[in-house]
């Protein structure tokens, strides 16, 4: 049994999931960064050293905590939660917003140098879909690394 308050699992229907988890996330929005920022900072630090490229595009950017890092490039901020994307976009930096489901990207084939998936996938295998988009993937998942160059 899953604890009160954790994200939804994955079931048969894709979109009420995809449903569920977004209103997880617009819901955790304003304690996310008290919660989760010093961990979320450190992942994008280390993140940092494989970011290549002046187009970089975050999945799963949630408040955009570790966004201002990325800058002077640009970034697109991809997010599953608007509640999360709305904190993102408080921030004042310059940078898009997207509301998209990480597996069903509205983006061109190669569209970005770089795309990163920090805490976004149960499986680090997964965030392979992002190689269509990006020459370089770099993801985290439960303290595990994925680094691919296309």
């Amino acid at each position: 049994m899953r604890p009160p308050g954790s994200p939804p699992q994955k079931l048969q229907n894709p979109r009420y999931y995809v449903e569920r988890l977004a209103e997880y996330y617009d819901k955790l929005a304003d304690v996310y960064d008290e919660l989760y920022g010093q961990e979320q900072t450190v992942k994008y630090l280390k993140a940092l050293a494989y970011v290549s490229g002046s187009r970089i595009v975050d999945v799963g950017c949630g408040t955009g905590i570790g966004v201002g890092l990325l800058s002077p490039r640009y970034v697109l901020c991809v997010d599953i939660s608007l509640g999360m994307l709305r904190k993102a976009a408080a921030r004042g930096l310059d940078v898009d917003l997207l509301a998209a489901d990480a597996y069903l990207l509205p983006l061109r084939r190669r569209s970005f140098d770089t795309a990163l998936a920090i805490t976004v996938f149960e499986r680090l295998e997964d965030s392979r879909v992002l190689a269509d988009f990006a020459e370089v993937v770099v993801a985290e998942t439960l303290g595990r690394w994925l680094v691919s160059r296309g």
